[in-house]
């Protein structure tokens, strides 16, 4: 037969209890010896108790603040992955947890993989946007007539709380459309007077 396994924190009582009770009797030891009497050993064993409650209040208070931490931490990264699902235009995302459950850790570990795979997409549409809105930037000032124009595509900012696709979309279009108005411009600055016809360029 196997031997019945005793729980880590019974135990770490019971030793701890062993432990106190062979200092608690090597200083009654002490004390007969020496002939302390029983107020001085009162008072020393109210010492003793007080600073074990200390120790042991400190260590709540710690294990408190772990805990508060961790369930900030969680509601954080729950935010987060809203805010992105809602920023990207996101229904769902394969993978992520419907139901968060366990212990807090856990429900740490669980959410992780999901944010991450959030935050990537995130980085992923930003780059679509700034080039986009760069490509937009040069042919307005092309059209403009600015002669001289600095490609800062990767300095572009992207402002707002919709990078979704639909959005990236109307930026296409409208880069469509001013590709457009540029061949046009071409085509009558070669052709004077002529009412420019010509074919839609490719899509961006």
């Amino acid at each position: 037969m196997g031997s019945v396994q005793t729980p880590i924190g019974i135990r770490s009582s019971a030793l701890l209890e062993t432990s106190c009770g062979y200092l608690l009797q090597e200083l009654q030891m002490i004390w007969d010896e020496v002939g302390d009497d029983q107020f001085e050993r009162e008072k020393v064993l109210l010492d003793i108790e007080q600073e074990c409650l200390d120790v042991y209040r400190k260590k709540v208070d710690n294990a408190n603040i772990s805990r508060a931490q961790l369930h900030q931490e969680l509601a954080d990264s729950e935010a987060e992955f809203t805010h992105l699902l809602l920023l990207l235009d996101e229904r769902s995302l394969p993978g992520r947890p419907e139901k968060m459950t366990g212990t807090l850790k856990e429900q740490l570990e669980s959410i992780a993989p999901a944010l991450r795979e959030m935050r990537i997409r995130k980085e992923e549409r930003e780059k679509q946007f700034r080039a986009v809105q760069g490509q937009i930037q040069k042919i307005s000032a092309e059209i403009a007539g600015e002669s001289e124009y600095n490609d800062l595509s990767s300095n572009v900012l992207v402002h707002g709380n919709d990078l979704s696709l639909k959005k990236l979309e109307e930026y296409q279009n409208e880069l469509q459309r001013l590709q457009n108005e540029k061949v046009r411009m071409r085509y009558s600055t070669f052709v004077p007077g002529t009412i420019a016809k010509m074919p839609s360029t490719e899509r961006f």
